[in-house]
């Protein structure tokens, strides 16, 4: 365990100026038993704590292998065979999902970064390219480009629109227009 120090503000000394003191947690352990007992309990906890854990663990593989071998040992070779090949079929697809996650997820990026097809790319975040085609990809980010111009359309609208000139009448003149006119004499 290295040495660890804090400081503490022990107060102010004899002269009035505040005093910092250094604390050596291993002196304040060797010289504190009921500190000590603490840390120790509380250090043993941690350590029974993650020793089941890992023992749970290699329990639930080693029943799992168990499983397994008690199958194929229950098994003629054909069934082996088969057994073995359907295994290996299931982990193949599971890879050529991940592979094809990629493959769309990468296309995804480049549609969203093409000038003319451009939109976030923080949308592609929505998207479960593990159950996702390439038809599905397309129209998504089409439909994605489409709301987001949508959106930029009716701020830019809403920004751009002039505000009326303003042309006070007689009756609308407000108070302040009022004093104003007074101030200079316009009546």
């Amino acid at each position: 365990m290295e040495n660890e120090e804090k400081k503490v503000d022990t107060g102010a000394n004899e002269t009035g100026e505040t005093e910092n003191k250094e604390t050596n947690y291993e002196e304040l352990i060797s010289t504190d038993k009921k500190l000590q007992s603490f840390v120790d309990k509380k250090v043993t906890q941690g350590i029974s704590t993650a020793v089941e854990k890992a023992r749970k663990q290699w329990q639930l593989e080693a029943d799992t292998e168990k499983t397994e071998a008690e199958k194929l040992a229950q098994m003629n070779e054909t069934q082996k065979l088969q057994y073995k090949l359907r295994k290996q079929e299931e982990e193949n697809l599971k890879f050529q999902k991940q592979l094809n996650a990629r493959d769309l997820k990468d296309e995804a990026i480049k549609i969203a970064t093409t000038a003319d097809t451009a939109f976030d790319p923080e949308f592609l975040n929505l998207f479960d390219y593990e159950n996702m085609t390439a038809e599905q990809l397309q129209e998504k980010t089409k439909l994605i480009k489409t709301i987001q111009d949508r959106i930029v359309e009716k701020t830019v609208n809403e920004w751009s629109k002039e505000k009326p000139p303003y042309n006070p009448s007689q009756d609308d003149i407000s108070n302040a227009d009022k004093q104003v006119s007074q101030a200079f004499g316009n009546n």
